[in-house]
């Protein structure tokens, strides 16, 4: 039996070990960028003013903003939070300062049974248009796979085009579907070959499931964001018809820094193919990295959008590649220690390769937070876009989580998730009246409501539409592509 000395020794090291430190350091906890939690932030009540700062820096067509949901945070309760949001935005740029950036591809072709008839036709006629607009300089590599990996086109420079077209005019659809073994000899391709200074991305087209070979949704993911980090491959992802796995496509996408289309119509495919390319060719900014620094004494709590790492107090996003006309927004919601009584800066840098002059850049934004100095200042300082993020991306979330009771059958908890999310932008309208971003999705809330009242006379055919659709247009909204 320990001896009483022993027993308080224990009761210490438990006390400890649930209590924080006066100023604890910063607690990144490790959460996915797709948060399922139950944890919803709280959007600030008692709003009288906008007067929050917000901090812009731009270099030519590269804009970095950065704002708190106030410039102060609350001293008079325990429960003290903030929000960051971060948004990097590129103009419209067409690179007439230099010779347009080259492109590395490699294009992965689903050939599975499924495959069969008009999907392989325009598989092909797709694959064929990107060789046509690229130039001698490009490379290119064609995969196409069933549950073997054929190599079509070993990683090339675009100089016998007619070649490249035979090749691919000979693709004809085979057995079932080893994705990852697919997509991966077309990241070893490009890898294999990789070019400094391009735009080095896999495309993925495909029908089906992952059913050979590596089948696990977070490995594949995984393994798409290790290649995006650490050898700098990005990824699109192109879903044709009904009957793919929408959620690994989407998840491969964003961890891949790419893009993802949900393709009903085989027909529609060329013209997906060409804005996909179009937005290659007019690259602003390449090896881009933004950092988070988070001050001593705060807890990130949630951590909305993109892929992160994270070293000691820093949040790191590589996000790769901008392109003309793109946006990309980070969103944080922190806890403030209940100690903490002095001012907190939240340093945001974005270090990026400009490519029209190819030289380094950094913008860097401080955004400061100070003890409140009395409640009618604070109730004056906050500000409004960044309020109007935080229920963009809250709203969106609880979509998804109704979008994935429906992917289970359970469509009556999905239409009360539904029902529970407009009615939470009902109660913020004031916000969503302001805002585009916030009218579109709740246009597609109201759209996913009235179709979850229907399933029961919905077609199989008609549900998996319902879900990929209303999930394409979640993915949009969330990562803002236009």
């Amino acid at each position: 039996m320990p001896s009483g000395i022993a027993i308080l020794a224990i009761l210490f090291l438990q006390l400890f070990a649930t209590h924080s430190p006066r100023v604890p350091n910063t607690v990144l906890k490790d959460v996915a960028y797709f948060n399922f939690s139950d944890s919803t932030p709280s959007i600030p009540v008692n709003v009288k003013g906008y007067k929050g700062t917000t901090l812009t820096k731009s270099m030519n067509e590269i804009h970095f903003t950065s704002a708190t949901d106030n410039d102060y945070y609350r001293t008079d309760t325990s429960n003290r939070y903030c929000f960051l949001y971060v948004e990097t935005r590129v103009d419209e740029f067409l690179n007439d300062y230099a010779k347009r950036v080259p492109l590395n591809l490699s294009i992965v072709i689903d050939r599975s049974g499924s495959m069969e008839g008009d999907k392989i036709k325009y598989a092909r006629e797709a694959a064929i248009y990107i060789i046509e607009q690229l130039k001698p300089e490009d490379r290119v590599s064609v995969i196409a796979y069933d549950d073997h990996i054929t190599l079509i086109q070993a990683s090339t420079t675009v100089t016998d085009k007619q070649l490249l077209i035979k090749k691919i005019k000979a693709i004809y659809p085979g057995g079932s579907t080893n994705l990852w073994g697919g997509t991966e000899k077309g990241y070893e391709q490009i890898k294999n070959n990789f070019m400094p200074g391009a735009v080095n991305r896999v495309l993925l087209l495909s029908d089906g499931l992952a059913n050979e070979g590596l089948t696990d949704e977070k490995a594949i993911t995984y393994k798409v964001q290790q290649y995006k980090d650490k050898e700098g491959i990005t990824f699109s992802g192109f879903g044709l018809g009904l009957d793919y796995n929408e959620n690994l496509m989407t998840g491969m996408a964003e961890s891949g820094s790419g893009n993802y289309y949900f393709i009903e119509s085989a027909a529609n495919l060329a013209g997906i193919f060409s804005k996909e390319l179009n937005g290659l060719m007019n690259v602003a900014a390449q090896n881009t990295v933004l950092n988070i620094e988070i001050p001593q004494g705060v807890t990130v709590e949630k951590l909305y959008q993109l892929p992160y790492t994270h070293i000691g107090n820093t949040v790191q996003f590589n996000l790769r590649d901008l392109f003309s006309q793109e946006r990309k927004g980070i969103l944080l919601y922190c806890r403030i220690d209940d100690r903490v009584n002095q001012s907190l800066t939240f340093t945001s840098t974005l270090s990026y390769q400009a490519t029209r002059h190819y030289q380094l850049e950094t913008l860097v934004n401080k955004n400061i937070i100070y003890p409140m100095p009395d409640l009618d200042k604070y109730e004056f300082a906050f500000n409004e876009k960044v309020i109007q993020q935080a229920i963009l991306n809250q709203a969106n979330e609880n979509m998804e989580k109704a979008i994935a009771e429906a992917d289970q059958g359970r469509y009556e908890i999905a239409q009360t998730i539904s029902d529970k999310n407009n009615k939470y932008l009902q109660q913020n309208n004031h916000y969503v009246t302001g805002s585009p971003e916030l009218k579109k999705l709740k246009g597609e809330i109201l759209s996913y409501n009235a179709q979850l009242v229907s399933t029961d006379t919905m077609t199989v055919s008609d549900i998996k539409r319902m879900q990929k659709s209303t999930k394409e247009a979640s993915y949009k909204i969330r990562t803002k592509k236009q």
